[in-house]
């Protein structure tokens, strides 16, 4: 079985995937909170076992907005990064172990985050976002934060023989932002086949190496 936790777009990403799966999100879920709380929603070691496989997809409201809000207070921008993440991977560990999932690594999955979307596309239909959770920052900036978030999340990956699975390059336009004739509109992937195709792919090679 495949556990699938992350906040909305992992419902998005992952909508019509025919593997067996049980998808657990819960939108407007951060990677700071997961990092600050050492808590997995959801989640229940006892429930998984080394035949499971389980996929973490968090990050696109730190990187539409926290990590400006931090900036703005005055930390550095590369110094927020690192925390974020080494602080989503050091909870993911902590509640993994003891599973019996860690004596396969590679069967835990940690998806990249989304292109950002840009903000006049969003707003031109939707308005502005008058929630918690609105687009900060230029276009340009949220583009760098979502790529270096993917950076240490790849290189956090190799650390701990995780998988990683990014194929969100695919659906960039030429600055990085998130095509809009792909998105649901708003800030989600909605024409998502090319996704899981090379899910399906990521999975096979992870069953054919057990």
């Amino acid at each position: 079985m495949i556990y699938i936790f992350g906040d909305s777009h992992a419902r998005f990403s992952f909508m019509n995937l025919s593997l067996p799966h049980k998808n657990l999100h819960t939108s407007s879920y951060t990677m700071f909170r997961i990092g600050r709380d050492n808590i997995l929603e959801g989640f229940k070691k006892e429930y998984f076992n080394s035949t499971d496989i389980l996929c973490f997809a968090f990050g696109e409201v730190d990187c539409r907005c926290h990590i400006n809000k931090q900036i703005l207070l005055g930390r550095k921008e590369d110094e927020i990064i690192q925390e974020l993440v080494s602080n989503y991977f050091r909870t993911i560990n902590n509640n993994l172990i003891p599973t019996e999932i860690l004596n396969n690594n590679n069967r835990v999955i940690i998806v990249g985050v989304i292109p950002p979307i840009k903000k006049d596309e969003y707003e031109s239909i939707n308005g502005p976002i008058k929630h918690d959770f609105p687009i900060l920052g230029t276009d340009d900036e949220r583009v760098r934060f979502t790529r270096k978030v993917n950076k240490k999340i790849e290189e956090l990956c190799k650390v701990q023989g995780y998988s990683y699975f990014n194929p969100y390059s695919e659906y960039e336009d030429l600055n990085g932002n998130l095509r809009f004739e792909f998105s649901d509109t708003l800030v989600h992937l909605k024409k998502n086949e090319h996704f899981l195709h090379k899910f399906n792919e990521l999975y096979q090679n992870i069953i054919n190496k057990a």
